[in-house]
Formats: structure tokens, C-alpha cells, sequence
């Protein structure tokens, strides 16, 4: 948890490294989205424990737990306080003299905030200072306009730099930030060639106008989808699954396995259900029998996932003994559950648990010195 030095003007917020958050990016090959995501990450991080700490009502990442599909393009990581959404834009120079804020977290509908903060951040010394704040209409409305940088800039002088009433302030205040019009929706060819023009040029969020930019990231597949697309990352992704597109190996479960497993009391996807259950056949390299990996996601109206995880036999014969199930966070590899088969087990399975939708995991499988991982994004 990060500790709040004794400065109620300019917080001081302890933010230390995270190596296995750092090894965790090694396949990406932007060095430079990989550091951004990275820094997001010890921020947001840091920012929730302060904002927990400071705030009654519940916390939470925005638009979901871990949104790399946004830090790898857009500067800015937002938090939902209760009804009021701050945005909080993190620095490295040391004499910044501006708070700028890209365009998104202004204009789009939907995804702009009541605050706007300006937070130094130092991953040598493990800091972060907050230095300065602003509402929506200062921005927007008293803010310049980078044409360029499509961003908008507020002078040091024209900030709040004092912290010690921010909590007071922004809880007695009405939201102040006006509803835009809403974008059109992109057609599916349209958005997946927006997505492929994209892949490889530096800047995507100056390649396009906000109107076809602003469409593909508020549609949470599209902007998965171009997210894996420019870091040839290929997760299994329940937003995928929604829209009828399946990682190689993966499949809906009547289509893997026609015939109903006896321990098995999942349900598929149909009209009118919020159940989709899906899996792949793995082989691991000492054992004869194919595996069968399930997941069922029961999709929330919060927001929130519902998942069951399990491991069959895909014959019909038993789990190898000690055959081992276990979850772990993607970011850090922390493991939050492990199951292992014993000597008449058909099939084993992680216990149901609940997460916010866009939640990175990593399913680990392993006999003996043979593992198959799969990510998954809830």
C-alpha cells in the first residue's frame, strides 16, 4: 500500500518498482508502449491505495481492472470515485510548467472526468507527487487547444495546487463536465480496416479523426482488438467470444466436445443467457490423452465476470495424477489458486470466482516439467 508523506498540499505518494510487472511487458515490442503501460501501472497502483484511504464510497479502474488497451495509445489513467471520475495524468519532467490532457479524456462521450490531475512521477526515487488539479470547465473552457499534440494545456498558475481540500471539494460539488454527442458506430469493415491501417504507424491517435478514432476505442472489442493487433498479442478474450471470434484451439463447447461430460455442468451461450462456455484440447508433452481446458463466464450486469475454470480428461480415461490447475495474475504472476488431481479424478477445477471485466490471467497447467500457459482477459 503506498504511504502518504506529511505533505497535505502536494501529496507525496510512495510508488515502488515492480520488476515482475516490468518482466511481465517483455513481449511487447514497442520499448516505448511498454514503459507507458508500465508507469501506468505502479500509478494506478499507487493512486488506489491513496484514493481508498482518502474516500468513502468505492474505488475503481476505469473502464476496467487493468486497461492496457488504452495506456498503450492514450497518456492518462481515470478512476471512479463513487459518481465523480478523475483523470490522472503522469509525468516524468521534472520542471513541468502544464498540465496537458489528450483530447479523448475531454471529448468523447462518456469518457470525460469531474478532475483532472497532474501527478510527477519518479520510478528511481519511487515517487509521486501530486502538484496540481483542475475541473472539467477549467480545462475545457479556460484550457488551450494543442492542435499538433491534439491535447489541452493548462498553465502551473492556473491549477489548484493545493491537495488539502481536494477530498472536501470534489464530493460537495455537482459534475460540471457536459455531455457530448454521441459518436456512430463504426461498420465491422470499416473498423477492422481502421485497425489494420493502424498496426504500425507511431502516433494512431493523430492519424485519424476523432470521429473514426474516437468510435474504435470506446467499442471495448475494437479497441482490444487493435491493442493486440500492434503488439501481436493474441489472448483469449471473453470480448472476443461475444462477438463470435475464437483464439486458434479454442472453440464453444458444443462445437469441442459434442457429447456431455458427466462432471460437467456448463452451459453454452444462447438467446436470452448470460453463460458462455468455451474451450480448447491441449496435449501436454509427457502425457498420451488430450486434455480438455473449459472456461464458463456468466457476464454480469456490472460489469463484473462471473468464471469457472476446469480440466478434463479429453478421453475417457483419468487426470494423470498430480496433474496441477492453477490462476495467477498476468501482470505480476502472483498465484491466486492451485488444484491438483489425484489418482481417480476425472476432472479438476478452479473454484468459481467474480472479477471486472478486462482482468488479465494466466491459466497454468503443469505434470511434472511440462507446463502449457493460456492469458485471458475477463
Amino acid at each position: 500500500m503506498s504511504v502518504l508523506f506529511d505533505n497535505p498540499v502536494q501529496p507525496v505518494l510512495e510508488m515502488p518498482a515492480d520488476t515482475a510487472r516490468w518482466q511481465s511487458g517483455a513481449t511487447m515490442a514497442d520499448a516505448a508502449a511498454r514503459w507507458r503501460i508500465y508507469l501506468h501501472q505502479l500509478g494506478l497502483t499507487t493512486l488506489m491505495a491513496w484514493c481508498q484511504a482518502e474516500f468513502s464510497d468505492p474505488v475503481l479502474p476505469w473502464p476496467h481492472a487493468a486497461p492496457f488497451d488504452i495506456w498503450h495509445v492514450v497518456d492518462g489513467l481515470a478512476l471512479q470515485l463513487g459518481n465523480t471520475r478523475i483523470v490522472v495524468m503522469l509525468s516524468e519532467a521534472i520542471q513541468a510548467t502544464e498540465l496537458q490532457v489528450p483530447q479523448e479524456w475531454v471529448d468523447l462521450p462518456g469518457w470525460s472526468a469531474d478532475y483532472y490531475l497532474a501527478a510527477h512521477i519518479n520510478v528511481d526515487d519511487g515517487q509521486l507527487v501530486l502538484w496540481g488539479y483542475a475541473t472539467y470547465v477549467q480545462l475545457k473552457h479556460h484550457g488551450t487547444y494543442n492542435v499538433a499534440e491534439q491535447t489541452y494545456c493548462l498553465k502551473d498558475t492556473d491549477l489548484i495546487q493545493d491537495f488539502s481540500v481536494f477530498w472536501v471539494a470534489q464530493q460537495l460539488a455537482q459534475s460540471t463536465h457536459l455531455p457530448a454527442d454521441a459518436l456512430p458506430d463504426l461498420p465491422n469493415d470499416e473498423a477492422k480496416s481502421l485497425i489494420q491501417s493502424l498496426a504500425h504507424v507511431p502516433e494512431p491517435r493523430l492519424a485519424l479523426p476523432l470521429s473514426q478514432w474516437g468510435a474504435l476505442l470506446q467499442n471495448d472489442h475494437w479497441r482490444q482488438q487493435l491493442y493486440q493487433q500492434r503488439h501481436n498479442l493474441f489472448s483469449v478474450s471473453v470480448e472476443n467470444w461475444l462477438n463470435g471470434i475464437f483464439a486458434q484451439g479454442w472453440q464453444p463447447i458444443e462445437a469441442l466436445h459434442p457429447q456431455p461430460l458427466a462432471s460437467c455442468s456448463f452451459r453454452s451461450v444462447t438467446d436470452g443467457s448470460a453463460v458462455l462456455t468455451c474451450g480448447k484440447k491441449i496435449l501436454l508433452n509427457n502425457t498420451l490423452d488430450e486434455l480438455l481446458l473449459m472456461f464458463s463466464v456468466d457476464i454480469e450486469t456490472n460489469k463484473r465476470r462471473n468464471i469457472r475454470i476446469q480440466l478434463h480428461s479429453a478421453g475417457e480415461s483419468l487426470l494423470p495424477n498430480n496433474l496441477i490447475l492453477a490462476l495467477k495474475l498476468s501482470e505480476t504472476g502472483e498465484l491466486l489458486k492451485t488444484v491438483k488431481a489425484g489418482i481417480k479424478d476425472d476432472f479438476i477445477q478452479i473454484p468459481s470466482f467474480r472479477c471486472l471485466a478486462g482482468q488479465r490471467l494466466r491459466v497454468h497447467i503443469q505434470l511434472a516439467d511440462s507446463v502449457c500457459q493460456e492469458e485471458f482477459i475477463s
